[in-house]
């Protein structure tokens, strides 16, 4: 048989494990290939925990009901619904907000999405006559409680949480010393000591990226060490260092975080790296461009999930068309609320900032906006009061 792509339904595991016995976990597995990363890459760094060719374990909530009748075409016909979905607003030329005109368009965030669905109207499922009752037919997944994760092993509990950080509109409870740290509404990304000590003299400023790209490998460690030893010693513990993929170097500097793409957390993954950066509490911010991307990031139970380009963008070269703002509302109903939504691609006024904010997003990510401007200080003042 030539078959593309299968999907095995588990259900729910025949067994009494503690893990298997709670939790519905359906395997993925296809012959198609990664088709977003950069085609120079490594094969080792090309790797998604997402790309269905390495076989894929989605896993969701079990719920105990015996209203489950039409679960199975509810799928099916989810799957394909999902698919047209994407594929229509993919080639709608009318479409200028490319709602999820990049986030719908693989078969395996159409199994997350349908997975999700179908868990919602199990939930929702009634009894009617005799029997087992009808799954419900809901609306197109809105709910973080319901949506899939991607298990690395169907045998092993999920990551424990990393390092929490909270939005600054969080309810938080707790006013002591114990509350999570405050993620920054502006995270600047720079690829430089310099912009990081420029940016130092901003109060609202707390949460600084650095991104090096084009940086010899020799170079990259002492480079992370010195951003963080002024970090360390000129900024009385107000800011905040997070690192672009060098997840090692990171831990060896002594950083407070480290953000990873889809290719750089497999390779973490790979390598033990979630476990390490755990043990140095180490906050972890996430990737995401695809309901299967997003389904990886949940796994994780990062600091925070980030989605872009939200805009078309120049800083840096995406094989992902623009999410658009309804993709962004869609990303926070879909993250739980304890978990921050960064946007970021596009974001390079004050106005737009204000609609992502509106659409959902916590926290903005900006490159060209801060360092392309004739006045830094003063754009990246008003895009604070834009989102505060």
């Amino acid at each position: 048989m030539k078959v593309a792509s299968v999907l095995i339904k588990g259900g729910h595991f025949e067994d009494d494990d503690e893990i298997t016995s709670s939790v519905s976990q359906d395997y993925f597995l296809s012959q198609r290939t990664n088709s977003y990363s950069d085609d120079t890459m490594q094969e080792e760094h090309r790797r998604r925990l997402c790309d269905g060719n390495y076989g894929v374990w989605l896993r969701g909530p079990r719920l105990n009901s015996t209203n489950t009748h039409g679960t199975g075409c509810t799928l099916s016909s989810s799957i394909a619904a999902a698919l047209a979905l994407g594929r229509q607003k993919y080639t709608s030329s009318a479409s200028t907000d490319n709602t999820g005109s990049s986030a719908i368009d693989d078969l395996l965030s159409a199994c997350c999405l349908a997975k999700a669905y179908v868990t919602a109207g199990i939930d929702n499922a009634v009894q009617i006559g005799k029997g087992p009752g009808p799954v419900a037919q809901t609306i197109f997944p809105s709910s973080y409680h319901y949506y899939p994760s991607v298990a690395f092993n169907p045998y092993v509990k999920d990551c424990q949480p990393f390092r929490q950080m909270i939005a600054s509109t969080s309810s938080y409870a707790d006013s002591s010393a114990s509350r999570p740290a405050v993620l920054s509404t502006i995270i600047p990304i720079v690829d430089s000591l310099e912009w990081i000590k420029k940016l130092s003299s901003i109060p609202g400023i707390m949460d600084i990226q650095l991104r090096l790209k084009g940086t010899k490998q020799e170079d990259i460690e002492p480079t992370i060490r010195e951003a963080q030893e002024y970090v360390s010693n000129h900024c009385g513990g107000l800011k905040r260092l997070w690192i672009n993929d060098y997840w090692k170097e990171a831990i060896a500097g002594k950083c407070f975080g480290v953000h990873l793409g889809q290719e750089d957390l497999a390779a973490c993954v790979a390598q033990g790296g979630i476990e390490i950066l755990q043990r140095h509490n180490i906050a972890l911010g996430i990737s995401s461009h695809t309901y299967a991307e997003l389904s990886v990031a949940m796994s994780v139970q990062p600091s925070y999930i980030s989605l872009g380009p939200v805009f078309s963008t120049t800083s840096k070269n995406v094989k992902f068309g623009p999410q658009g703002l309804t993709t962004v509302s869609q990303w926070r109903s879909l993250i739980p609320p304890n978990i921050p939504l960064v946007a970021i691609g596009g974001i390079g006024d004050v106005q737009t900032a204000k609609l992502v904010k509106l659409a959902g997003a916590n926290s903005v990510a900006v490159i060209g906006a801060i360092t392309k401007a004739k006045d830094f200080e003063a754009i990246t003042q008003q895009l604070l009061e834009s989102m505060g």
